[in-house]
């Protein structure tokens, strides 16, 4: 049964969630930045969530949680209909071998969830080293109707050691509109 951010946050201000924040860089750039905002972050690995959880803590950050699991999972049972404002991907596992298709984070269902889970006019940022992984998911994400906005960036973050140590060949990002 989907927790509304209240009980979460004890606020009504917007969410946005990211999505495999590692030891949370981005995460606590972002919640430091915007005080207005609420994030919530969904990271699989227990150690970095656990790592992202104590750098909020020792930064006395309240307006940012970490929980460890499945985003699939997470967004398919726990998050409210219509209640993001925003979605941030920032180099997700590739999996790039075909028999790996089932692991990839952006099928048609995890899609379906976003769609369902933004506000209208929400967006989702995506950041990858991968231009194949890039497209793929800018595909996925248009087949179910979003849209690219080439004037909407996402907001400036920190250059993460994971992205330092695998883009040295570039970065291939872009914002999508969530459908009407």
């Amino acid at each position: 049964m989907p927790c509304p951010w209240s009980a979460v946050f004890s606020n009504d201000r917007p969410v946005e969630v990211e999505i495999g924040p590692g030891r949370g860089d981005v995460l606590v750039a972002f919640a430091r930045a915007r005080p207005d905002v609420n994030f919530f972050a969904v990271e699989h690995a227990r150690g970095p969530a656990e790592a992202a959880a104590r750098r909020l803590t020792d930064a006395a950050i309240p307006n940012a949680r970490v929980v460890v699991g499945d985003a699939r999972c997470i967004l398919r049972h726990c998050v409210p209909d219509a209640s993001v404002a925003a979605y941030h991907v920032y180099f997700p596992d590739p999996w790039p071998k075909r028999r790996h298709g089932k692991r990839r984070l952006f099928d048609a269902r995890f899609v379906a969830d976003l769609q369902r889970t933004l506000l209208p006019g929400g967006v989702v940022h995506v950041a990858t080293d991968l231009p194949a992984l890039f497209e793929t998911i800018a595909q996925a994400l248009a087949a179910s109707g979003f849209r690219a906005r080439a004037d909407a960036a996402a907001p400036p973050r920190p250059t993460t050691r994971f992205e330092r140590k695998y883009a040295g060949g570039g970065t291939y990002a872009g914002t999508f509109v969530a459908p009407p």
